[in-house]
């Protein structure tokens, strides 16, 4: 009896964490940006990673901090290269 209540709230356990996986959607966020605009930004992550990196912060919130820009920064790169390698719809 006592592993039949086991099996069952297993199969309980299982089907409420399959039902909050299947609920949960990642989205997907498309910012567009001038040319100039997304150079003005990115100039301005490396003039705050430069200012973090001369601050009085310690060094653990200086590596998250620029680590942080870093990560940011490469993706900016990432995403405007993938958008100048997809050619653009044609219209008819």
């Amino acid at each position: 009896m006592k592993s039949s209540n086991n099996l069952l709230k297993g199969i309980f356990i299982g089907i409420g964490v399959t039902l909050l996986i299947a609920f949960t959607a990642e989205k997907t966020f498309t910012l567009k940006f001038s040319e100039t605009d997304i150079n003005k930004h990115y100039q301005k992550l490396s003039v705050i990673r430069q200012i973090v990196d001369n601050s009085n912060l310690s060094h653990q919130e200086v590596v998250y901090v620029t680590k942080s820009i870093d990560s940011l920064q490469a993706e900016i790169l990432t995403q405007v290269k993938a958008q100048l390698e997809t050619p653009a719809p044609v219209k008819k």
